[in-house]
């Protein structure tokens, strides 16, 4: 299932089926933000639009794409 192709709810109706099920998903998604280490590990962290963080494992990255910030960077 590709979301673009489809609406929130039929998303969230595939996800809840899934869980019914006891099924394993492979779930892709993108994340834009600065991207830094976590302290201690091999885990980094991603701060997304909204101010948002997100951690995540190394081995979990498919691909790391240089993109053009939506906003500019702070200064200070």
């Amino acid at each position: 299932m590709i979301a673009r192709d489809t609406t929130p709810e039929t998303l969230d109706t595939r996800l809840a089926e899934a869980v019914e099920r006891g099924q394993t998903l492979e779930v892709i998604l993108v994340l834009r933000g600065r991207v830094r280490p976590v302290a201690g590990g091999r885990r980094w962290r991603i701060r997304v639009e909204g101010g948002r963080v997100v951690t995540f494992a190394g081995d979990w990255v498919v691909a790391a794409t240089p993109v053009t910030p939506l906003t500019a960077p702070r200064r200070g």
